[in-house]
């Protein structure tokens, strides 16, 4: 997508934000609890990091068009990061004509506070990008800031572990997460 349909989109966007509650997540068994426990000690991150999240914020920061960041109010969808290294991504986001649907499956690696994402785009080519995360075991949150650039573009987000959406906590500009309202 350029950047150009990505600021228009994001600036029509709605300004309803909406919040979901659903049952608690499980915890992993079996095979799926020893991958992420070996995972988790490759990269120094716990079991319960490996799981689903949802989307709760996402602001996107163009220079170009100022220095405030744009935030797309009732983003939503849902990030699956599997303990042996596959994800899915579901981003919704609202629009004045519906909600836009990115869709992604591929592998993601992590280096210390760097994780890469890449997927086969609709030409069958490998596509990556990444930038730094955050996991914040007692705020069961996840802080990703993606798609830097030299001029200080960039996106923002902030996730959930799915079914803790209840749980009050604040995501400020730059990603870090606070708990309590």
């Amino acid at each position: 997508m350029n950047k150009l349909f990505c600021v228009l989109l994001l600036a029509t966007m709605s300004e309803a934000a909406h919040c979901q509650t659903i049952a608690p997540p499980k915890k992993p068994t079996g095979a799926t609890a020893s991958a992420a426990s070996q995972l988790g000690w490759a990269t120094g991150l716990p079991p319960k990091f490996f799981g689903t999240y949802t989307y709760t914020v996402y602001l996107v920061y163009d220079p170009a068009h100022g220095q405030k960041p744009t935030n797309t109010r009732g983003v939503g969808g849902t990030l699956t990061l599997g303990a042996a290294g596959s994800y899915e991504k579901k981003l919704q986001i609202p629009g004045p004509y519906g909600s836009y649907h990115f869709d992604e499956t591929g592998r993601y690696t992590i280096k210390g506070q760097n994780i890469e994402f890449t997927y086969t785009n609709s030409k069958g080519k490998p596509v990556t990008y990444g930038g730094t995360f955050s996991y914040s075991e007692p705020a069961l949150s996840l802080s990703m800031i993606l798609n830097q650039d030299a001029n200080g573009g960039r996106e923002v987000f902030g996730l959930v572990v799915k079914g803790s959406e209840s749980v009050k906590r604040t995501f400020n500009d730059d990603g870090t997460v606070k708990l309590g309202s």
